[in-house]
C-alpha cells in the first residue's frame, strides 16, 4: 500500500516547470516595472507642476522652483519663493534618469502662467525608449510624447503599444 504524498521524481518534474515558467515570467516583469517607473516619474514631474501652479494661483502671488535629475526642487535663485510643496516632491526612482534642458528656475507668476519653460527628458536604464515633457510658455501648456534621439526632439507618442518599452 502507498501512503498519501509525492514521489522524488514528481516532485523534481514540479520543480523543472517552476524554474522554466520563473524564466520566462521574469525578464518581462523586470520590463514591466522599469516602465512603471519611467512613467510613474513622468507623472510625479506632472503633478509637480500641477501642484505649483494651483499653489501660485491661490496664493494669488509668483513662485520658482528648479527642475534636477531627482525631480522639482527649491529655486536656484532666491529672488521669488519656492513654490507650494516644492520640497515634498520627488520624481526619482531606482535607475530612473530625469534630464531638463535647461538650467534655471521654472517660474509661474499668480495667474498660473509659467516662465522658463522646456523639454525634460525621462528614461530609465534598462529601457531603450525615452519619454519627454515638453512644457510650452506663456500658457505652461504641457505634452508628453516619445523622445525621439536622432532628432534631439519630444515627438508625439503615435503608439500606446506598452510592449515596445
Amino acid at each position: 500500500m502507498q501512503k498519501g504524498g509525492f514521489s522524488l521524481v514528481e516532485l523534481l518534474v514540479a520543480a523543472v516547470i517552476l524554474s522554466l515558467l520563473t524564466g520566462l515570467v521574469l525578464p518581462n516583469s523586470q520590463s514591466w516595472l522599469a516602465r512603471q517607473r519611467r512613467d510613474g516619474a513622468l507623472q510625479g514631474l506632472l503633478h509637480g507642476l500641477e501642484l505649483a501652479r494651483a499653489g501660485a494661483v491661490a496664493k494669488g502671488e509668483a513662485c520658482a522652483m528648479a527642475l534636477t535629475a531627482s525631480g522639482w526642487a527649491e529655486p536656484l535663485s532666491r529672488d521669488l519663493p519656492p513654490c507650494s510643496g516644492v520640497r515634498d516632491l520627488t520624481a526619482s526612482a531606482p535607475d530612473v534618469l530625469i534630464t531638463p534642458n535647461n538650467s534655471h528656475d521654472l517660474v509661474i507668476g499668480p495667474t498660473g502662467l509659467v516662465n522658463g519653460a522646456g523639454t525634460v527628458v525621462v528614461g530609465h536604464n534598462h529601457l531603450e525608449q525615452q519619454r519627454c515633457l515638453v512644457i510650452a510658455p506663456p500658457l505652461g501648456t504641457v505634452r508628453v510624447g516619445i523622445y525621439d534621439k536622432d532628432r534631439e526632439k519630444c515627438v508625439k507618442d503615435k503608439d500606446k503599444d506598452e510592449n515596445k518599452n
